[in-house]
């Protein structure tokens, strides 16, 4: 017998049910008990749930390689470093 967990929720999980449920998933199909609340939705869920908007800022190519560079290395898209970077100069000044 395999080694037991205690879920957040108070339910106890065996290595046995885990394997279980990773063969059902690989199988496509969901485990017994288990069910879906939808659809698949394809695509990547929205920024934000109160819309967006495009902002143009113009900045010199150097600074926009160095983006690009950091982004990459914090395994980020150049707009989300851009956004996170916007967002942390917003929350320090408030």
């Amino acid at each position: 017998m395999g080694k037991t967990y205690t879920a957040a929720n108070g339910q106890v999980v065996t290595d046995e049910m885990i394997d279980a449920w990773c063969e059902s998933y690989e199988r496509g199909e969901l485990p017994d008990g288990e069910h879906t609340v939808g659809g698949i939705v394809h695509g990547r869920p929205p920024l934000s749930g109160e819309g967006t908007a495009t902002l143009s800022v113009k900045i010199p190519l150097g600074m926009k390689e160095a983006i690009r560079r950091r982004a990459a290395a914090e395994g980020m898209t150049p707009s989300e470093f851009a956004r996170a970077a916007l967002s942390e100069k917003l929350l320090a000044a408030g």
